[in-house]
């Protein structure tokens, strides 16, 4: 148990920092321009950005307080581990967590301090939701719950939707569910009516007109235009829209068909905020392929963050977060399987 559950662990958040990092120099750029400078991005050329360091730092929160994890304990957290260190902008940071620390330094308490920035749909909660989903496998509405505390502190809305369903999908891919039942498991636990599940919906429409994803991916404009005319809202200024990222990755990881390559560099190739739908999409397909599904020569190059936005994560590596939280995992069911004997 402890030896699977690691496996999917580490291919979780290793897709998730692989997807951040091969998406990172992709960031707000359209689908045309990302094939004129490189064709297809295929190759990781540096480091991830905050989506990795923010995803090791809700893993370090999760093995701390595990199912008690409540918006007052996050808020606290950011106040002595993130706040403190600020000197001068968050380099790299989003919208939300920005908003957030001059929320919390005003005082302000969950959740007014994900209301009052005005950012609250920012993907900024979903790009960080896959720890909840390793931490409870199987189990997307508990996955759920336990992001919206985090979501809480920084997000409103769509944002904490956004969160919710890359948490439950990341819950269901766990356990090797297949692509459209890790989906499906996103939907369920967000509202139907929602603009997230709205444009999941529309993702899914589209993939099942499409062809397969080609090979070099030179045939595959089409569905790359599809898939923006159904979800993109191309008026606003802004790239990192959760209801967006989110369809949009889910949609990678459905044209890929869990594969871990075929999924992130499709999600990086649509432009857009590319390092998180890349990052989201590397997770969901990380985690049902498990560690040796990342291409080697990608995880060869995830290394310990250097903590530019988080300096209290830096010299970690996703390893790390990814085989704490595993453990605390099977240490709980060990604990609940003694206790019932």
């Amino acid at each position: 148990m402890r030896d699977v559950l690691r496996d999917r662990a580490r291919g979780c958040l290793l897709g998730l920092a692989a997807g951040d990092a091969l998406g990172a120099p992709a960031e707000n750029l359209t689908p045309a321009e990302i094939r004129r400078r490189w064709g297809r991005l295929t190759e990781i050329e540096g480091g991830g950005t905050d989506d990795t360091e923010y995803a090791i730092f809700a893993a370090s929160l999760l093995a701390l307080h595990g199912h008690a994890l409540t918006p007052a304990v996050v808020a606290a957290a950011y106040r002595s581990q993130i706040i403190p260190q600020v000197n001068g902008p968050m380099r790299g940071a989003g919208f939300s967590e920005l908003g957030t620390v001059e929320a919390l330094r005003r005082g302000l308490e969950p959740p007014l301090s994900g209301l009052v920035h005005s950012h609250g749909w920012s993907d900024g909660l979903a790009m960080r939701a896959a720890p909840y989903g390793i931490f409870c496998p199987g189990d997307p509405a508990e996955a759920a719950r336990l992001v919206e505390q985090d979501g809480l502190v920084s997000a409103s809305g769509e944002g904490i939707l956004g969160g919710r369903a890359v948490a439950g999908a990341v819950a269901a891919a766990m356990t090797g569910a297949e692509p459209r039942e890790v989906v499906s498991a996103a939907l369920s636990v967000i509202p139907a009516d929602s603009w997230t599940a709205r444009n999941v919906i529309r993702a899914r429409d589209v993939l099942d007109r499409a062809a397969p994803l080609s090979p070099a991916g030179g045939d595959d404009l089409d569905l790359v235009e599809a898939l923006h005319e159904a979800v993109v809202v191309r008026h606003y200024p802004w790239t990192d829209v959760a209801p967006e990222a989110v369809a949009l990755a889910m949609a990678a990881y459905l044209a890929g068909d869990g594969d871990v390559e075929a999924s992130v560099t499709f999600a990086v190739s649509l432009g857009r905020d590319a390092d998180t739908i890349g990052a989201i999409a590397g997770a969901l397909a990380g985690a049902g392929r498990g560690q040796y599904g990342v291409p080697e020569r990608w995880a060869l190059r995830i290394m310990p963050v250097t903590g530019k936005c988080l300096p209290v994560v830096a010299g970690l590596h996703v390893f790390d977060a990814a085989d704490e939280l595993a453990d605390d995992l099977v240490d709980k069911m060990a604990g609940e399987l003694a206790e019932g004997l």
